[in-house]
């Protein structure tokens, strides 16, 4: 990649991001809406918001043995790069239900294709308030200590948000929210 197309793509995510807004609620920082799947890159995402804590690699067990006996080099064709509050308050943690724990940018030939935000412990109230003060989602709750509660919003650049969460008594979150982007089509139910 020569200097001139990466200087042209750095300016392109730079001003997305600048001039992104986000439409989840007045109390919901718009920093997540960065992300577009299947377009910002994952250069993109480390120039933006910084180098992640772990790159998260998953692999068949035969190809990493093979590789590893022959001295080879494992291909990766996807990865993620995780971010946590382990370096504090970081922007990249700021989603579309407010502060996450926890972040994983999943990459497939250097595209971002999916967004995973982790809301646990002390972040799991103000998300479950968020998303059910946000009437533009569908929710779907499950049964009580049985299943999980899913819900989906439609948002900007053919994105989809999908929630789930552990279902507990009176069909609150029991655990962890995890909020996934993608950019998928699905059909309207309202």
């Amino acid at each position: 990649m020569n200097k001139i197309n990466l200087y042209l793509m750095l300016i392109s995510a730079c001003s997305f991001f600048f001039f992104s807004t986000g439409k989840a609620g007045s109390n919901v920082d718009p920093t997540w809406n960065v992300f577009e799947p299947q377009q910002t890159s994952e250069l993109s995402v480390v120039f933006t918001f910084g180098a992640p804590d772990v790159v998260k690699i998953e692999s068949n067990y035969d190809d990493v043995k093979k590789a590893m006996q022959t001295g080879g080099n494992i291909q990766l064709s996807s990865y993620a790069l995780h971010y946590d509050r382990k370096r504090g308050d970081l922007n990249i943690l700021k989603g579309p239900l407010g502060e996450a724990s926890s972040i994983d940018v999943m990459i497939e030939n250097y595209k971002v294709v999916e967004v995973d935000w982790i809301y646990d412990m002390k972040y799991s109230a103000t998300a479950e308030y968020n998303w059910k003060s946000d009437t533009a989602f569908v929710t779907y709750p499950g049964k009580v200590r049985q299943t999980l509660t899913l819900a989906t919003k439609k948002i900007s650049y053919g994105r989809t948000l999908f929630l789930d969460c552990p279902t507990g008594s009176n069909n609150n979150c029991d655990g962890a929210i995890r909020v996934r982007m993608l950019k998928v089509s699905i059909p309207s139910d309202k």
